[in-house]
């Protein structure tokens, strides 16, 4: 496709959650017509084309022209978590509240390891801060960018960081391995982290039952007993139980029929079947279904 680089960024919403969750809910998206209309790629779509293609379609041109975040959070999703680990024994976990910062991805499994990605259109502005956040929580920090940020990348953040970089053949390449944090990790942090059927999940656990306090309460004294849990114990309880979220066989079954342009995204439905069931219904639709004003 010939369109104007202006119109890049623009195209690539299409895979947030505004234009996706139009296309779930309405069966399409005001904004994704006024994007392929503007920029002239409705001339270069075939109205028989599937929706699931057509995403497919988006996503190679994205990564040809445009490598964004989402780019680098699907290359994670494919080729890291479905390509090297399992659905039924690792969890993809995207923007995880870690203190005053978000984690891009974290993966889940035997351990705890969290992906920042810093695409080419990323300043390093925020990532010493990022990076600070992250050794409160996780195992294994790596931070994932592009060729011409490696150097830059390099002289920035520590040694026992790990660095890749997202090829021009779509393949992840590890540069420097990341090295075992858990004996750092701040217990207080970490359990920031939970929902409250999750610490009170790993209390139950470990202690056998959970505290007989007011429900006002109830937060603050499960804190206090999750920090005396020695670390390592503590961290692998946290795995456990993170690795729990998303976990239906509905999502590993809805996994296998999304394209492989929309894995990151399907991952970030969580266990909303519904959600997914409208999806994969609009995926088969071709696309002159979904922007019927168009073609």
């Amino acid at each position: 496709m010939s369109i104007d680089l202006k119109y890049y960024l623009s195209i690539s919403r299409f895979f947030t959650p505004i234009v996706m969750n139009d296309i779930i809910e309405k069966g399409t998206s005001g904004y994704l017509l006024e994007v392929c209309r503007n920029s002239g790629m409705l001339k270069h779509l075939d109205s028989s084309l599937l929706l699931s293609q057509f995403f497919d379609l988006v996503y190679n041109f994205l990564f040809k022209h445009y490598r964004n975040e989402y780019i680098y959070k699907n290359a994670i999703a494919n080729k890291i978590l479905l390509g090297k680990h399992s659905l039924n024994t690792s969890q993809m976990l995207t923007e995880l509240r870690v203190g005053k910062c978000k984690a891009d991805v974290v993966i889940v499994n035997g351990s705890s390891t969290v992906y920042e990605i810093k695409s080419e259109y990323d300043s390093f502005k925020r990532l010493e801060n990022q990076i600070y956040a992250y050794l409160e929580i996780f195992d294994h920090i790596n931070v994932i960018t592009s060729e011409s940020q490696l150097a830059k990348l390099r002289i920035i953040i520590p040694d026992n960081i790990g660095i890749m970089i997202l090829t021009d053949r779509n393949t992840i390449r590890t540069i420097r391995e990341s090295k075992s944090n858990k004996q750092n990790i701040i217990l207080e942090t970490v359990f920031n982290t939970f929902r409250k059927d999750e610490y009170l999940h790993v209390i139950q656990e470990y202690y056998g039952g959970i505290p007989d306090v007011p429900n006002t309460q109830i937060f603050n004294k499960c804190k206090q007993l999750f920090c005396t849990i020695p670390v390592e114990s503590a961290h692998d309880l946290t795995v456990k139980i993170l690795r729990q979220r998303n976990t239906s066989a509905f999502i590993k079954d809805f996994l296998d029929k999304t394209p492989f342009s929309l894995k990151a995204y399907a991952l970030s439905i969580g266990d909303d079947q519904k959600k997914m069931q409208r999806l994969s219904s609009r995926l088969d639709k071709n696309i002159g279904m979904v922007l019927p004003l168009a073609i």
